[in-house]
């Protein structure tokens, strides 16, 4: 914007002075009569604010505005009843501004008594018509009882779903419980299933090794068994052999012994101890054979020149006596009488 305001001062419009005393002298009265409010001010009653720029030039103005906001400076309020902004108040979200060659004179004159005559008439109707204030505090008691039914409803609501969600939560955490609870209980099922299996088989296993055990010891005690039987039979045969040996020999030395009597009572008694010895050495014989031992020699076997004395006899499954042998005498010994 550009303008060239050099030739203006001769149209400058002369104001009177503010003069503070024109205030006073107004009627106090003009402020409780309603009527006052709409009558014009006098053409010299001075401004209450009072600005003179008499000459204005500006040879360039570079103006770049974003996001302006602007209103009046001045704010009055009485209650909720009246609010009243005069003046300028001015928000920019960005200015660019460029001014160059600015000369300026201006006047400006702001007056304020109206804004005080409407206070005062605001302040007076509510002198007069007092029942305003206590249908404005019905209203904001109602707004606060507003605000606390949604507050509590909004509490009681908060409440009751917080109260649905810990519900489900426990519902679902009972649930998560109780799966958990039943997979234990099945693992430790198949736990103890595979365990008695387990030991089942240990049983029998056992049982089998125990059993073969038993057969192998019972096999081995009667082949045992049957051995020693057959040791035993067999000593048996080879004494009843011995023993019929010994009770030919001894039947053929008594023959000779009787034909000899008379001479042989001192060989009869050697004789009969040498029978006691034989027979001794005999059951020795049979008893170590049975104990499985290896059998001795049986003593009736023996030459005659370790024992000269014949065998004893020994009876037979009938009672009698075997019949007297006679017997060989020895080489060295000297022949006895008849």
């Amino acid at each position: 914007m550009r303008g060239n305001a050099e030739n203006d001062e001769g149209s400058v419009e002369e104001y009177e002075e503010y003069d503070d005393d024109a205030l006073d002298a107004e009627d106090t009265d003009e402020y409780a009569d309603p009527e006052a409010y709409d009558e014009e001010d006098a053409d010299g009653a001075s401004p209450d604010v009072f600005l003179d720029v008499p000459i204005l030039k500006v040879d360039e103005i570079d103006l770049d505005v974003e996001d302006l906001r602007a209103h009046v400076s001045l704010q009055a309020e009485v209650l909720d009843l009246l609010k009243l902004n005069v003046g300028a108040d001015v928000t920019l979200g960005r200015v660019h501004l460029g001014i160059s060659g600015v000369e300026a004179q201006a006047q400006l004159k702001v007056r304020l008594h109206h804004v005080a005559k409407i206070i005062d008439r605001v302040l007076t109707t509510l002198d007069r018509n007092p029942e305003i204030l206590h249908e404005l505090a019905r209203g904001v008691g109602s707004a606060v009882q507003d605000v606390g039914g949604g507050a509590r409803q909004a509490v009681g609501e908060l409440g009751t779903g917080a109260g649905r969600a810990v519900q489900e939560v426990g519902q679902g955490a009972g649930t998560a419980v109780r799966d958990v609870g039943q997979g234990a209980g099945a693992a430790v099922q198949d736990v103890g299933q595979g365990a008695g299996a387990a030991v089942q088989d240990v049983g029998r296993g056992v049982g089998s090794v125990a059993e073969d055990v038993g057969q192998g010891a019972g096999r081995a005690v009667q082949d045992v068994g049957a051995g020693a039987g057959r040791a035993v039979e067999d000593v048996g045969q080879e004494t009843s052999q011995t023993v019929g040996s010994a009770g030919e020999a001894v039947g053929g030395t008594a023959g000779r012994v009787a034909e000899q009597a008379a001479g042989a009572t001192e060989a009869a008694g050697d004789t009969v101890r040498g029978g006691g010895r034989a027979v001794a050495g005999a059951a020795e014989t049979a008893k170590a054979t049975a104990a499985g031992a290896e059998p001795a020699e049986p003593r009736a076997a023996r030459k005659g020149a370790e024992g000269g004395t014949r065998k004893r006899r020994v009876r037979g499954e009938d009672g009698k006596l075997p019949p007297r042998s006679s017997r060989p005498r020895a080489a060295k010994e000297p022949e006895e009488p008849p």
